[in-house]
């Protein structure tokens, strides 16, 4: 049997601190103690984020976060289980697109995207109810596997738009932040003068989902699905011996990814529907795992309920010359883990624009070279190298191409994974 990799669990920054750092308005001016705390976490935020830390951090009590992210993770499942056909006119309707191939019943991902546009009115400094409740024992999902409920989505585009504009602002709040420690305006100016990020709805399929998408594109009778509850229920007590990935190793090349803690949900059918019920993380963590450069090791991320986790992209590595480090991650289903769970999550990507030029004079591209002996060298080899893929002078668009096809173009490192 597989080890596990070692649990490490994120510098928490909350909500009110990472405010209070990143304002640019008039405020009082903080107490002797209060600066020098503001200045201790501002200098803890760069170390996490930069050479010696684990290049992602997570921010809590946010407003919105819980409501928003309860209404809209749970629909990523629902929306991967739909018939083609209602799935596109759905999509359609709220402006969402896909950006992998949701024709193989066999996949492991599912994913609806939407490019979302700046807006400099702040969503996030309005007076909120915030709900920290990691009460998700008893909240269940029904989702009929015979009839196609439309009013169930009815509010699908809206909290996309919503909860993504809130994490835009998040990326944009801390960008602000290590600029501040950096003496320079770079990050920030870079997010927003892109005008844009692409927001992605991520559905991470449990072995059932397979089964049931064998299934849902045929006419089946009513009853099929009783009688196929015996083997559905066989693939739900099935616990891996082995892990595998749901998302290979990469790096993201943007600034900032800003993802929400994922959801998990423990599904099983009952007649015609499935059932999913929201459950802490089954094996006690987000199953996000990072590749610890410094040791040598894997170790998986846990992270507070209803928190989000920013992630430094290989875009912000260059623009601060170093002083922010990206972050080489995958996405582990782990062993144990039961046939029935999914992982939701909604991630938005802060890039700069598509014409911005990227210089790195006088800073080496790549830290983390392959070495003989070391043991997690197949996972190295996996990930095209940065100096292969940038070059000085490079727009962020050319990068952005030349990045996808070293991944996963006809010759690429991930083209068969």
């Amino acid at each position: 049997m597989e080890a596990e990799p070692e649990l490490i669990e994120l510098y928490d920054l909350p909500f009110p601190d990472l405010l209070r750092l990143s304002s640019s308005s008039a405020t009082p001016s903080p107490s002797h103690s209060d600066r020098s705390r503001l200045e201790c976490i501002s200098a803890k935020i760069m170390e996490t984020l930069g050479p010696s830390g684990p290049g992602l951090l997570s921010i809590s009590a946010v407003p919105f976060a819980s409501s928003f992210r309860r209404s809209l993770l749970p629909l990523a499942l629902h929306l991967s289980l739909l018939n083609p056909k209602d799935r596109a006119a759905l999509l359609k309707k709220h402006g969402l697109g896909s950006d992998v191939p949701l024709k193989k019943p066999d996949r492991s991902v599912s994913s609806f995207a939407l490019l979302l546009k700046y807006l400099e009115e702040s969503i996030l400094d309005k007076p909120q109810e915030i709900n920290t409740s990691s009460d998700l024992e008893n909240v269940a999902h029904n989702f009929s596997l015979l009839e196609f409920n439309e009013d169930e989505f009815n509010h699908l585009g809206d909290t996309f738009k919503n909860l993504g504009r809130c994490m835009m602002e998040l990326g944009i709040c801390l960008a602000r932040v290590c600029d501040n420690a950096m003496q320079t305006t770079e990050l920030e100016k870079s997010i927003i003068n892109s005008g844009s990020a692409k927001g992605r709805l991520i559905h991470y399929h449990s072995k059932l989902d397979g089964l049931i998408l064998k299934e849902v594109n045929k006419k089946v009778e009513p009853h099929f699905w009783s009688q196929k509850s015996l083997v559905f229920k066989d693939i739900c007590k099935d616990k891996s011996m082995v892990s595998d990935l749901w998302q290979q190793w990469h790096y993201d090349y943007g600034i900032f990814t800003v993802l929400t803690s994922p959801l998990f949900l423990s599904s099983t059918v009952e007649g015609e529907c499935l059932v999913s019920k929201e459950g802490p993380p089954p094996m006690g963590h987000s199953c996000l795992q990072l590749f610890d450069t410094r040791n040598k090791r894997v170790v998986s991320v846990k992270c507070r309920p209803e928190s989000f986790i920013i992630q430094v992209g290989e875009a912000a590595d260059v623009l601060s010359g170093g002083k922010l480090r990206s972050t080489l991650h995958a996405v582990s289903r782990q062993l144990g883990m039961g046939g029935d769970v999914s992982r939701e999550t909604f991630v938005v990507f802060l890039q700069p624009s598509w014409d911005k030029v990227l210089h790195y004079q006088g800073y080496s591209l790549d830290h983390d070279e392959v070495r003989d002996g070391d043991e997690l060298a197949e996972i190295r080899n996996k990930i095209p190298p940065l100096s292969a893929r940038l070059r000085d002078g490079m727009t962020f668009s050319e990068f952005s191409r030349e990045t996808t096809k070293q991944y996963y173009g006809g010759s690429g490192t991930q083209n068969k994974c």
